[in-house]
């Protein structure tokens, strides 16, 4: 990489020869004007030299002040490109068109921390966070599990775990487990936090896999290390399909130099298994908790308010959240009351909270002593003013507890439309001075959104939990649920799934629409099918991101639901089945891909028509999948009705059109009719370029198909320079290790192979198949794919005895992924037989080389140029046998 002060300098000194050059010419050409002008009896010059002859000491002038303007015009070209290319120029906004790296920064402490600013101090818990941190007395850590209701201070307390743990140098991390997505994800960066690719966590084949793989490079991660998974309180979450917690086969397990710590509900301590040690969490002893209500209030050196404060906390049940809300009531400016007047309207909301009708609720529920104190710093906000602050409240309730809500989400024109809000710049006033209420009391907290440190929420799962049992009670439960969804609704439509500039936002968005996902039954039709419309384009956004297995786990449920609420034919459960169909072929799922397309091709244009646009995806899906399984009789024909009919009723240029178009080409050049693919290829990458622009996904994805039909036909020069630019961009764009990147990689270095560049092919090829066994897993057929041409570049070299067990071991998976009459699967029997070949081994050789050649003609016909080289290369092997030698220059691979 050049080195940005080395290129200004670079473009500054060009600059400079250049004027210097000109300049020079200006002078000659003055001298030779006055010497013209003097020995010439004939006026006979052409305009310019005139005009220097007549007026030469003004011409030089004008010529000196030209070449000013000429120099400062190049240094700024020469600026301007570097700013374009030098990564320390780069703009990296987030913003459409912008090329923005995907791959996320590596971060170390306190990660996504979910409740906010801690504390300076936590009062009565110095013995369970040193408990927490202690180290094991014999083996491995084990898993810590930090138990009790809510509201008693388990995540207060795994902060200041994780904080004293950072402060003694520990690498620590944070995870929510509040659902399946959250914790997916949060594992993903763990994992990639711990040395992982960026996309090898979320590229695993499944979500078994995937937790495998993040617990074997933990083991790796030298030094004392904390893991905090926070809000375990469903522990199925926590199981993978066919794993077990108590096991310690799924997402919680013990390692080497670290320390894990859950913090949970379940008390039960079977479901953790003998290897999690708990620690159970109570109610704070009495001076601590009166400590902690002066703390709140400000007010921490005042001994004489400890009596009250005292008989504040114990009528709170000591529960540290219900006495952060007092505190925070009664030490901001809403209050109304001192600590003894307090603690009389605690009484009275206390015994009306059971005379309502709260069943089952004894005096010290957590839930009783929480719904007791923000009554009544609800009441105080009412009562000065900030009436909307309730209604906001059960708003965010309903939205995902413990992750963070921008505040640009809360849409004033969905909630000016439910009546939530007033309209317009009364509204907004309304909105702001509900949340300035809500922090103040402490029923909301601060919370970075996003990394560009936009303003957010966060909201305790206990606060939420009561609020909505609140709405039940008002009998506003459906109006505060559809608000919510609306709300999640308004913020996809922003989006675009993808977009990598989309991506923080679809981060942030993602956990409110899995939450409504998973109570969507409680909606209206309409508004059901949007909040599935909605899970719908967050499977997409996954699957563009490479996050196959997320994909697939958020996919099914999204399908399940529904089919379940909307119906079996209904548009967007056919989408959801589509987009499942999707993640299931990136993640080389064929069977399952090319099943679901299937039906839902069948489906589609049952209910919808032929020619509907979305019975054209399907369409194209399906083709594509059978492509990927070798079923090039049934993809091209399919390809070329969906083609067809896309041009007819979208239009040439509609970028469905064009991906059709490139599917085709694709297709013909995997069928050997390169003639046609090639043309084909060219006229689509240029218009993807005109429409879509030079970095697009779609874009790339042509430059790189283009780039492998020059390739196959020799055109080897070509090839690599778009191999390699395709590389460049696409590191820039998608990350350098997302699938698209590593086959841009793959397909660079097989490029250099064909070349005669085996130099720089194998350490490339090596380097790209640790990659894709990280990044898609061992069996995935673009980790096949790079083996077999690992082996083939060995090959090449005489290195045949690391190539012929690569083969072996290449072709004997290859069946089992793909078939036996898969063509990747022919093409490594036939690289098998030249191998053998090679090494003198005939009889095997032979017998390889003509099941190849059968399979071949039955599968890719007669013609196909596969089947004719392996016709070829089997003439090769009875020529061999016949005169017991082996012939010069046969050769290898296809």
């Amino acid at each position: 990489m050049a080195v940005p002060g080395r290129r200004r300098w670079s473009a500054s000194f060009a600059a400079l020869v250049s004027a210097a050059v000109l300049t020079l010419g200006v002078v000659v050409t003055q001298v030779v004007a006055l010497a013209v002008n003097a020995a010439s009896d004939q006026q006979a010059w052409w305009w310019g030299l005139d005009v220097i002859r007549r007026y030469p000491f003004p011409s030089l002038l004008v010529g000196a002040v030209l070449l000013v303007v000429l120099s400062a015009v190049a240094l700024s070209v020469q600026r301007s490109r570097a700013a374009l290319t030098d990564p320390s120029q780069a703009d990296d906004g987030a913003h459409p068109g912008a090329a923005v790296r995907i791959e996320q920064p590596r971060r170390t402490g306190v990660v996504d921390a979910p409740i906010g600013e801690l504390p300076t101090v936590i009062r009565g818990r110095d013995g369970v966070v040193a408990d927490l941190l202690a180290p094991s007395a014999a083996g491995p850590s084990p898993v810590r599990v930090l138990t009790g209701l809510g509201g008693c201070g388990k995540t207060t307390v795994a902060l200041a775990a994780a904080r004293a743990a950072r402060a003694d140098g520990w690498q620590v991390w944070w995870v929510s487990a509040v659902d399946g997505t959250a914790l997916v994800a949060g594992m993903s960066a763990v994992a990639r936090e711990a040395g992982a690719p960026a996309e090898e966590v979320a590229a695993a084949g499944s979500d078994v896999a995937l937790a495998g793989l993040v617990w074997r490079w933990l083991e790796r991660v030298p030094g004392p290390w904390l893991l905090v998974i926070d809000n375990a309180d469903d522990p199925a979450v926590l199981a993978p399909a066919g794993t077990s917690v108590a096991g310690g086969t799924g997402w919680v397990r013990p390692a080497g130099s670290g320390t894990v710590v859950v913090t949970s509900r379940v008390t039960d301590a079977r479901v953790w298994g003998h290897r999690a040690g708990l620690v159970p969490l109570g109610e704070l002893d009495e001076r601590s908790a009166a400590l902690m209500l002066l703390d709140r209030m400000g007010r921490a050196g005042e001994a004489e308010l400890m009596p009250a404060a005292v008989a504040v906390a114990d009528r709170l049940g000591r529960l540290p959240l219900a006495v952060h809300l007092a505190g925070a009531y009664l030490g901001s400016g809403v209050a109304e009351v001192g600590l003894t007047a307090y603690l009389d309207l605690l009484a009275a909301r206390s015994v009306g909270m059971v005379d309502e009708g709260a069943p089952g609720w004894g005096t010290r529920d957590p839930r009783r002593q929480v719904l007791s104190t923000w009554e009544i710093s609800l009441d105080a906000l009412e009562r000065q003013g900030r009436v909307r602050a309730r209604t906001v409240l059960r708003v965010l309730s309903f939205l995902a507890a413990g992750s963070v809500v921008p505040v640009s989400m809360l849409d004033l024109r969905v909630l000016g439309s439910a009546g939530l809000l007033s309209g317009g710049d009364e509204g907004r006033v309304e909105l702001a001075a509900a949340l300035a209420g809500l922090r103040a009391v402490g029923l909301v907290e601060s919370a970075p959104a996003g990394t560009t440190g936009g303003d957010g929420v966060l909201m305790h799962p206990l606060v939420a939990e009561v609020s909505r049992m609140q709405a039940d009670r008002e009998g506003r439960r459906r109006a505060f649920l559809a608000a919510a969804a609306r709300l999640v609704v308004a913020g996809d439509r922003r989006l675009h799934p993808a977009d990598p500039g989309d991506r923080e936002a679809w981060r942030l968005l993602a956990p409110h629409a899995v939450a409504l996902r998973d109570v969507a039954v409680q909606l209206d039709a309409d508004l059901c099918a949007e909040v599935v419309g909605v899970n719908n384009g967050l499977t997409y956004h996954l699957v563009a991101r490479g996050s196959y297995p997320a994909a697939i786990d958020h996919g099914e449920h999204v399908a399940a639901t529904a089919a379940q609420l909307l119906g079996d034919e209904h548009p967007d459960t056919l989408k959801a089945r589509n987009n499942l169909a999707t993640a299931y072929q990136a993640a080389g799922r064929l069977t399952d891909a090319i099943a679901l397309s299937e039906a839902t091709l069948a489906a589609r244009e049952r209910v919808l028509g032929a020619d509907h646009p979305d019975a054209l995806m399907a369409r194209n899906n399906l083709a594509a999948a059978y492509e990927a399984a070798g079923r090039l009789g049934e993809a091209i024909p399919l390809l070329e009705a969906t083609l067809a009919a896309r041009e007819r009723v979208l239009g040439e240029d509609h970028p469905a059109t064009l991906m059709s178009r490139h599917n085709l080409a694709y297709v013909y050049q995997a069928a050997g009719r390169l003639g046609e693919a090639i043309p084909l290829l060219e006229a689509t990458l240029a218009a993807r370029e005109r429409v879509l622009g030079v970095d697009h996904p779609d874009t790339l994805m042509s430059r790189n198909s283009l780039a492998a039909a020059y390739r196959t036909v020799g055109r080897l020069g070509k090839a690599v320079r778009l191999f390699e630019a395709t590389l460049a961009a696409r590191e820039r764009v998608l990350g350098a290790e997302h699938p698209h990147t590593l086959r841009s990689r793959h397909n660079l270095a097989y490029a250099y192979q064909m070349a005669g560049r085996t130099g720089d092919a194998i350490p490339l090829m090596e380097a790209t198949l640790a990659a894709f066994e990280r990044v898609v897993g061992t069996e995935h057929p673009e980790t096949l794919t790079s083996r077999n041409n690992l082996a083939g570049a060995y090959d090449s070299v005489g290195r045949s005895g690391e190539a012929v067990p690569l083969y072996e071991a290449t072709l004997v998976a290859r069946e089992r992924v793909l078939g036996a009459d898969h063509p990747d699967t022919l093409t490594s029997r036939s690289n098998l037989a030249c191998a053998y070949q090679a090494e003198g081994r005939l009889g095997e050789a032979i017998s390889l080389h003509e099941a190849t050649l059968a399979s071949r003609a039955r599968v890719l016909g007669e013609d196909h140029p596969d089947t004719q080289a392996s016709r070829y290369k089997l003439a090769l092997a009875y020529r061999a046998r016949e005169e017991h030698t082996h012939p010069e220059g046969s050769p290898r691979g296809d």
